[in-house]
């Protein structure tokens, strides 16, 4: 999926204007605002504009068809109702405006929950939700489970999206990758994955043996 920009200027009573520290989790949360038209955009465009004068802010907002980012991963934003949750994770804020579409919107959620995970590094169970903070029911239709999807569910679509990047190289080393691969120097699996010494042995001599 493709992540429109559209960040938040300073200045506004919804931007902190401060950075994090260290990002060390993902908020997952739900809009609560079923307005059939209360779309990620809408979200964005709201955000742009001040939140309303109020000091609410989050990273990304997410529907069934875009995902916009509306402050910079390593902003501090209003979002989790705690101080640790503030300061030290990115919130993505899912839409409810559409019920029949909340699985597809929770999944494209998943999705950019994994790329976070991978870009910042960190612990797949370092995804929580918005009630780990501060007790709040936030994600509330996830954690009823009662529109398609449940916590477990959601995290298991992390999960998912997880393998699918970590089974997939980086773009700039892809063409070395598929040549080791095809020479028989590496297995055509975990390309991202840790190496222990012996199997960075066997890859040197099958690379002397295939005369690279």
């Amino acid at each position: 999926m493709n992540i429109n920009r559209k960040i938040v200027p300073a200045g506004l009573k919804n931007n902190p204007n401060k950075t994090m520290k260290i990002i060390s989790y993902i908020t997952i949360h739900t809009t609560g605002n079923t307005n059939p038209n209360a779309t990620a955009k809408m979200h964005a465009d709201y955000q742009f504009g001040g939140s309303g004068e109020r000091e609410a802010s989050w990273h990304y907002t997410v529907d069934k068809d875009e995902i916009w980012q509306s402050f910079e991963d390593i902003s501090i934003c209003w979002h989790a109702g705690d101080p640790t949750g503030n300061f030290s994770s990115i919130g993505i804020e899912i839409c409810d405006n559409d019920k029949s579409k909340f699985v597809q919107a929770c999944d494209n959620a998943a999705w950019l929950a994994a790329q976070l995970l991978k870009k910042h590094n960190l612990p797949f169970e370092n995804v929580k939700q918005h009630n780990y903070w501060s007790g709040k029911d936030c994600p509330k239709e996830i954690r009823a489970g009662n529109w398609g999807v449940t916590w477990s569910e959601f995290l298991s679509r992390v999960g998912k999206y997880m393998d699918e990047i970590n089974n997939k190289p980086s773009d700039w080393c892809r063409e070395e990758w598929e040549l080791g691969v095809k020479l028989g120097i590496v297995a055509n699996d975990n390309p991202r994955g840790s190496l222990t010494k012996e199997q960075v042995v066997a890859m040197i001599i099958k690379a002397k043996k295939a005369n690279l």
